[in-house]
């Protein structure tokens, strides 16, 4: 407290000697050097002076951390100031009309009095500012280089400039030719990103931050070949589905990751349509603790919705997407349901007991080998589970049904991808005869999710390796976890009745270059401190997959990304229910055979069926 009243005893005292020179300055410019003039309106010096200062402390400008002020933090000393020089003009006119002409006040030197008095303020402010970051400023062994000189770069700087103990910037490089030998607050922009080791040389850089906002994985996988990344750290800024509205700051800042060179094209999607649709409604998610489902417990969340029941089979997951959604939106209101989707009476008990708006269905078997060896699994949980949602989604008239397919269900030559297939067939017949609006969104593999490849590949490298790829000709889609289901919400709002929309993934991805990727991003070199092995195609799996069948076109939406398939058939109720009925009843029998007719019979393309020998 003793210092605080220190510190502005100071202001006080440094304002009031800033005033009085203020006061003396625009007697100059009033009166030039005419001194005789001059003398008859000295005498308010020391008063004016006093009534600024006691105005300027009243509206609480000494309440403020200098250090910390931008231009914002400037202009209550402008609004102060103004009245100031109206509280002076009142003044000194009651004393000049009722106490003593002594106190003469001219209205050309109240107000030149009162702007030179802000400005030389405002100049002591920015002095004292500059003089104590200064004075704070630790000399790091970090030495840093940041690559983007605009506004992000900027943000970034004043981080580093406030946590002086975080690193040292040793300026700028930036694309734009016309920054280049300029500076920025005293940090010269040295060069365009093509030469960042010679400046990491020349500076002794220990650190490359990389800000620049929504780059593409193109110009990322580029920048990073400039930079050798053995001897110096590179950190990135986040997309904007990790940090959504944030402001740049050091703690959002990380390391580049494989993702940033599969999936950083920009996903343009309209956020506050998809905010209104959802905001005061009931949502249900199935596989809520999943990969995907949780990420739509996150999107939702955000856009406030009445409840958001959390759906799902494991206990844990449940348990932990429970927690972090408290902890991230403790406004919203969470119920939690422990629930098999197969499990038909259950599901009717729940949707009898509670009323849902919206179903995003994302519960599935997804793991192609692991389906192989379960075949009945596949097909009771993706295609049994998904007919008993659809049908009480219409039985209790859910406003909207969005499920969760895949590229596996086109051409299918795995156990997995026919169990999608049958489930785009049951949500297709649902879609023709009800007041629920069912929509399907197909994509492919999504990076970080549970069993993907990069995981695994992480984790061989973190033990020596060898990574392990199954072919070097093996192609995949990759999109990010929170892109994907961005663009879920999306489609749901573009859905009106059974369509299938498809995600523009961008280009297929070798996944020997991936796991290559990768290893470098570790810092080792692939072939030499990391083995790569070729593995083999497993069983159900293809070298590439295919977003949409051969009799199926594809229309336009309003989003660039997004696709709508054009579908030219689909199945009767009627024989939807006589194929539900025989999965059924062949999956209670473990009918193999009878698995295989039924994909023979529906699924004409499937390049793969079911092995008895090869299952159980």
């Amino acid at each position: 407290m003793k210092y605080m009243a220190k510190r502005k005893l100071t202001l006080v005292l440094i304002d009031y000697a800033l005033f009085v020179c203020a006061y003396a300055i625009s007697m100059f410019i009033r009166f030039q050097f005419d001194f005789a003039e001059m003398s008859k309106y000295i005498s308010p010096i020391f008063l004016y002076a006093l009534i600024m200062v006691i105005t300027l402390y009243l509206s609480r400008i000494y309440e403020s951390i200098w250090r910390f002020a931008a231009l914002p933090q400037l202009l209550p000393v402008f609004y102060s100031a103004g009245l100031g020089f109206l509280v002076n003009l009142f003044v000194f006119e009651f004393l000049r009309r009722y106490v003593t002409s002594f106190f003469i006040l001219p209205f050309t030197v109240n107000a030149i009095t009162s702007l030179t008095g802000v400005i030389l303020i405002a100049w002591s402010r920015i002095y004292w500012f500059s003089k104590t970051n200064k004075s704070s400023v630790k000399e790091t062994d970090n030495n840093i280089l940041i690559i983007g000189a605009g506004e992000i770069g900027v943000q970034i700087l004043d981080e580093f400039e406030r946590r002086p103990g975080e690193g040292t910037v040793a300026g700028f490089l930036d694309y734009d030719y016309d920054k280049i030998g300029r500076s920025i607050r005293g940090y010269k922009v040295f060069d365009v990103p093509e030469n960042t080791m010679k400046y990491i040389d020349l500076l002794k850089i220990k650190e490359v931050i990389v800000a620049i906002s929504n780059i593409t994985s193109a110009d990322l996988r580029k920048l990073l070949g400039f930079i050798d990344t053995k001897k110096v750290r590179v950190r990135i800024l986040p997309g904007m589905f990790e940090v959504l509205n944030s402001k740049a700051s050091l703690g959002i800042l990380r390391e580049v990751d494989v993702t940033d060179l599969l999936g950083r094209k920009e996903v343009k999607v309209d956020l506050k349509e998809i905010s209104e649709y959802i905001h005061g409604k009931n949502i249900l998610i199935t596989g809520a603790g999943g990969s995907i489902g949780s990420e739509i417990c996150r999107q939702a969340a955000v856009c406030a919705p009445k409840e958001l029941y959390i759906m799902g089979r494991g206990e844990n997951s449940i348990f932990n997407i429970k927690n972090e959604l408290n902890e991230k939106f403790p406004q919203v209101k969470i119920t939690e349901i422990i629930c098999d989707i197969t499990d038909e009476k259950r599901l009717r008990k729940i949707f009898e007991r509670f009323s849902f708006d919206v179903v995003f269905h994302a519960a599935a078997h997804k793991h192609v080998p692991l389906m192989e060896k379960n075949p009945t699994e596949a097909f009771k949980v993706n295609v049994l589970g998904t007919y008993y949602l659809a049908s009480l989604a219409v039985k209790y008239k859910i406003k909207k049904f969005i499920f969760i397919s895949t590229d596996k269900a086109i051409k299918p030559t795995s156990i997995m991808g026919c169990s999608k297939r049958f489930a785009e067939e049951v949500i297709r017949s649902f879609s023709n005869k009800t007041d629920t609006v069912f929509g399907m969104v197909r994509f492919g593999n999504v990076v970080g999710s549970r069993g993907s490849v990069i995981p695994i590949f992480k984790n061989q490298i973190a033990k020596g390796g060898p990574v392990k790829v199954t072919d070097p000709r093996m192609k995949r889609y990759f999109m990010t976890i929170p892109e994907a289901v961005t663009l879920v919400l999306q489609c749901m709002i573009f859905s009106s009745g059974g369509e299938v929309f498809i995600l523009d993934m961008g280009e297929p991805i070798l996944i020997d270059s991936l796991a290559r990727e990768l290893i470098r991003l570790s810092g080792l070199v692939p072939d030499q401190d990391i083995k790569i092995e070729y593995t083999g195609i497993r069983p159900g799996e293809k070298l590439y997959e295919e977003l949409l069948l051969n009799d199926e076109g594809y229309l336009k939406t309003n989003n660039e990304r997004i696709f709508v398939v054009n579908a030219n058939h689909s199945l009767s109720e009627q024989e939807v229910e006589v194929m539900v009925g025989k999965i059924r009843q062949f999956v209670a029998d473990s009918d193999f055979e009878g698995i295989n007719g039924l994909i023979r019979t529906y699924v004409p393309d499937a390049g793969a069926v079911i092995k008895v020998e090869q299952s159980y």
